[in-house]
């Protein structure tokens, strides 16, 4: 049985009460802040790392995903607008994005993590975003089906934020889960495998951006055969705006018995880092060995963190479900799209990709935000109401963006109903959401 201690009743100050509070400001914690100081709401944004951007920034991922449709050989089509078109401008204006970059039905668009993180900062700061970072949300206070107050720790101590709707876009549904929410954690309480990112400087790009992926899985399956344990052997290798430098996504993290870590259990969590930061090492040797254009080069960035694909999965007042992403449902509903991939990450060293028909896509509920339960508490991005294998499809940089921006476009809209988030009229949202150059109708672009 765990020791427990009592600690000393404690008046907590409320240092902040803002229309909106975003909780995690990754991909969809900064689209979603944004939007809703953009239709009119005080907004405060909490982050728990030292920058915003997320798994973007933080785990150096180095390529946005589910941004296009792939149509044809020749033609894609967007699927995601509206912020995330300004988060790539102010990008290119740094030279830090790249042209989409296609490895066969697979597509992303190159970036700098680093210069990420400036824009983040410019972004928020250009829509009146509070930011609070080095702050984590420890606990959450609730009255009723509402809740009243997020309490947070940084250096400053234990404080209270006691805003009018709340946004949960921290990954793992921590506030939501705090405050009594239901939810699963992936399928039966098995989620994906992480990966830890890396960065390799010293690269001929000019040969390692041509090889394919499977080109690149024969040469790591003869690493298998010469005796070097590596978990995986899918990759692409992901080019960087600069020079000599390609990203990595190729780790996988397993427990000693096989198993995925649990990333929401702190033991499971911290060996994991560990485990990962071996894998790296791992890989760097391997590729200098065995892939071409890969002989000199060298590991120059770790990410700060592990790449987490799946956690907890809140239930909503609807559920994306598999079948949905297969059939390439359009509901009425629709908040946000994506035509990304299943995306599997399970046992064996292979990645499963389940693609969509080519110029197909799905429309994300507007229902798969708002958690049941709760009169003012939404969820954006990768933590939202879906099955395991609609998650593995939802989950990517591009449809994150998007359902943080339908959902701070919808708090601020609920203010004037005191922040009861399901006074929004749908209607009127994805006017709002399409006013501000949003994609829900996806087409492809001219050829």
């Amino acid at each position: 049985m765990t020791r427990t201690i009592v600690e000393p009743e404690r008046r907590t100050p409320v240092i902040a009460e803002p229309d909106v509070l975003v909780v995690g400001g990754g991909a969809a914690g900064i689209a979603a802040a944004c939007a809703a100081a953009r239709g009119g709401a005080r907004t405060m944004l909490v982050e728990a790392w030292g920058c915003l951007g997320g798994t973007l920034t933080l785990v150096t991922l180095g390529g946005f995903c589910g941004t296009h449709m792939v149509v044809d050989d020749e033609r894609l089509g967007r699927v995601v607008g509206g912020l995330y078109l300004e988060l790539e401008g102010r990008l290119a204006a740094r030279d830090a994005l790249l042209p989409p970059r296609r490895h066969g039905r697979i597509l992303g668009v190159p970036y700098e993590s680093a210069s990420l993180k400036l824009v983040a900062d410019e972004m928020v700061a250009a829509h009146g975003v509070r930011v609070l970072l080095h702050t984590g949300a420890v606990a959450a206070q609730t009255d009723g089906s509402r809740v009243t107050a997020v309490i947070v720790e940084n250096k400053g101590g234990r404080a209270a934020i006691a805003p009018r709707v709340v946004i949960d876009a921290s990954g793992d549904a921590d506030v939501a889960a705090r405050a009594g929410a239901d939810f699963a954690l992936g399928e039966e309480g098995t989620t994906q495998y992480a990966s830890t990112m890396f960065r390799l400087g010293g690269v001929d790009t000019a040969v390692a951006g041509e090889l394919t992926r499977p080109q690149i899985r024969e040469l790591l399956e003869r690493a298998v055969a010469d005796g070097y344990p590596l978990p995986r052997t899918t990759t692409g290798v992901h080019v960087n705006p600069l020079e000599g430098v390609v990203h990595l996504n190729v780790t996988k993290l397993t427990n000693p018995d096989g198993e995925p870590f649990l990333l929401v259990d702190p033991e499971q969590l911290s060996e994991a880092e560990r485990v990962g930061r071996q894998q790296v090492k791992l890989y760097e040797e391997v590729f200098r060995r065995y892939v071409p254009g890969f002989g000199r080069a060298r590991v120059i960035d770790i990410g700060a963190r592990v790449g987490v694909r799946e956690t907890r999965l809140v239930r909503g007042d609807g559920v994306l479900t598999e079948a949905h992403v297969r059939g390439c449902v359009k509901p009425d509903d629709r908040i946000a799209c994506s035509s990304w991939p299943l995306e599997l990450h399970g046992k064996g060293r292979a990645t499963t990709w389940e693609f969509l028909p080519d110029g197909e896509w799905y429309g994300l509920p507007w229902a798969c935000l708002v958690v049941a339960g709760f009169d003012n508490l939404l969820v954006a991005g990768r933590n939202l109401s879906a099955e395991h294998a609609a998650q593995a499809s939802a989950r990517v940089a591009g449809p994150c963006v998007a359902m943080g921006e339908a959902a701070g476009t919808a708090a601020a809209m609920s203010l004037s109903a005191g922040g009861a988030v399901r006074s929004v009229a749908v209607e009127a949202l994805q006017r709002n959401l399409r006013r501000a150059g949003a994609v829900l109708d996806p087409v492809a672009e001219p050829g």
